[in-house]
């Protein structure tokens, strides 16, 4: 067996690759809606669907992110910040929606993220666009009550 040995410039490569192919697929989505609630969903479905056919940039993105030491730790970190600043204008849409916990931006995206990578890593990353509406729920919950999140993911 070869050991193949990689570069950390090899890592932050395939990082900010695959990191930038999620970024243009979930804003392509979320274009073209109109209210902060339908932009999530449409963010979390493009981003099921791309990491049902792109497993590789999911690797990338988790697995392959957190073996490479403290600088993968800091571009993950990067990534669920980026993801979870999506999320804050939801604390406008209910007036307690002002109260959440401070973290539940990152809760949120660190759950889909780690739902998505799950999948991945058991080679079941197919059942991931199935799962978008639970997901989508899961994460306008918080911000919409549970009836509303229901209505919005389906």
């Amino acid at each position: 067996m070869d050991d193949i040995s990689y570069s950390s410039d090899d890592f932050a490569d395939a990082f900010e690759f695959a990191f930038a192919r999620f970024q243009v697929a979930i804003e392509e989505a979320c274009v073209v809606q109109a209210e902060w609630p339908e932009k999530v969903a449409a963010g979390i479905r493009a981003a099921f669907d791309l990491a049902a056919t792109d497993p590789a940039a999911v690797r990338a993105l988790t697995t392959d992110e957190m073996a490479s030491g403290h600088a993968g730790f800091l571009r993950y970190d990067r990534m669920i910040s980026h993801f979870a600043e999506q999320l804050l204008p939801g604390r406008h849409q209910r007036a307690e929606g002002r109260h959440l916990p401070e973290i539940t931006e990152r809760a949120m995206a660190s759950g889909v993220v780690t739902l998505i990578a799950q999948r991945v890593d058991r080679g079941r990353h197919a059942e991931l666009p199935g799962l978008a509406p639970e997901a989508t729920q899961f994460v306008l919950t918080p911000y919409l009550g549970a009836v509303e999140a229901r209505r919005i993911a389906t």
